[in-house]
C-alpha cells in the first residue's frame, strides 16, 4: 500500500515537472519571438531626423519633460508612387504632451494650408513638404508655419490605420456630425464600434452634407487617432501582438525607437486623460495660381496654449 502511494506520488511529481518544463520552454520561446519581432520592427520603422534636436530648442529634451510630436497621416496614391512622386501628408496633427500637468494640446493643421516649404524656398500647400523631402522637410516646414518646436514625428499610411484598427478588433468613436460616407451613416453624439473600413470612411469624409468640411474632417482624424492609441495600449490587445507588429511594421515610420515609444507610453500616459483639441482658424481662398488654399487667420491663443503646455515662453 505504502509502495503504491509512493509510485503514485512519483508519477504525479513527474507530470507536474513535465508541465513546468513545457510552460518554461513556452515562455522562453515566446520571449525570444517577441524580442525578435521587436528588433525587426525597430529597424523597419525607425527613420531618425537629420538633427540633434529642434532648432527652436536650446538643447535636447530630458526624460519626462513636456514633449511635442507631429503625426503625419500619409496618403497612398499608387500613381504618384509609381512615378516616384513621393507621399503627401493627408493629415497633420501636433501633440503637446505635459506629463506633470497631465494635459495634452492637440492641433490639426489643414493639409491645404498655404505655407513656406523649408528647403525648397517655395510657398504652397503644407502637405507637399512630405512629398518633396520626407519627414525632415515636413517637420521643418510645420515648425516654420506654427513657430513651435517639434521634438519627434510619427508617420502612418492612412490605409495602415484601417489595418491596425482591424487587428485590435475595432475602436469606439463618438460621431461629431450627421452624414453618410461610403454607405456608412453617422449620427452626431452617437457612439460607434468601428472596424477599419468604417473608421477610414469616418476620417476621410469632408464634402458630404453634414460632414463639416475640412474642420469636421480634422476633428474626426483626432478622434480616431486618440481611439487607436488607447486601444493599442490596452492589455486586451496583447494576444494579437504579432498581427499588430506586422501592421505597424508595414505602415509606420518614426524617429522614435521602440524604447522611446515605451517610455512615452509610461511617462506620458496620464496626459491622455485631459486632451484639448484645436483646429487652425482661417479660410479657404483661391490663390494667385488659381488653386484653393487654406490661409491661417488669428491663431495666437491656440499656439500660446500649445507652447504653454511645453513650458515655453
Amino acid at each position: 500500500m505504502e509502495r503504491r502511494k509512493r509510485k503514485k506520488n512519483s508519477k504525479a511529481k513527474k507530470v507536474i515537472l513535465t508541465i513546468i518544463i513545457i510552460l518554461g520552454l513556452f515562455v522562453i520561446f515566446a520571449a525570444a519571438f517577441i524580442f525578435y519581432k521587436l528588433t525587426v520592427l525597430n529597424s523597419s520603422i525607425n527613420n531618425p531626423l537629420d538633427r540633434e534636436h529642434s532648432e527652436l530648442r536650446d538643447k535636447p529634451l530630458k526624460d519626462g519633460e513636456p514633449i511635442s510630436i507631429a503625426l503625419f497621416g500619409i496618403d497612398s496614391d499608387e500613381v504618384r508612387a509609381s512615378e516616384n512622386g513621393g507621399q503627401r501628408s493627408d493629415s497633420i496633427v501636433l501633440l503637446s504632451i505635459n506629463p506633470k500637468d497631465k494635459k495634452t494640446e492637440m492641433i490639426s493643421v489643414p493639409r491645404d494650408t498655404h505655407a513656406k516649404i523649408v528647403g525648397k524656398d517655395t510657398e504652397e500647400k503644407i502637405n507637399h513638404a512630405y512629398a518633396y523631402g520626407g519627414p525632415d522637410m515636413a517637420v521643418k516646414s510645420v515648425e516654420k508655419l506654427m513657430d513651435v518646436p517639434i521634438d519627434h514625428y510619427a508617420a502612418i499610411n492612412m490605409d495602415g490605420v484601417s489595418t491596425l484598427i482591424d487587428e485590435v478588433n475595432g475602436v469606439d468613436v463618438v460621431s461629431n456630425g450627421d452624414f453618410t460616407k461610403s454607405n456608412y451613416s453617422f449620427e452626431k453624439g452617437k457612439k460607434y464600434h468601428m472596424d477599419g473600413k468604417e473608421a477610414l470612411a469616418f476620417m476621410r469624409s469632408r464634402k458630404e452634407a453634414g460632414a463639416g468640411g475640412d474642420e469636421g474632417r480634422q476633428a474626426r482624424q483626432q478622434l480616431v487617432i486618440e481611439a487607436v492609441a488607447k486601444k493599442s495600449m490596452n492589455p486586451s490587445s496583447i494576444p494579437k501582438i504579432n498581427s499588430i507588429f506586422n501592421a505597424v511594421e508595414d505602415n509606420v515610420e518614426t524617429d522614435l525607437s521602440l524604447t522611446d515609444l515605451n517610455d512615452i507610453r509610461s511617462d506620458y500616459k496620464a496626459a491622455q486623460k485631459n486632451v484639448n483639441r484645436h483646429t487652425l482658424n482661417g479660410e479657404n481662398t483661391l490663390g494667385d495660381d488659381d488653386l484653393y488654399y487654406f490661409y491661417p487667420g488669428d491663431n495666437d491663443q491656440i499656439i500660446k496654449d500649445y507652447r504653454d503646455n511645453l513650458n515655453l515662453k
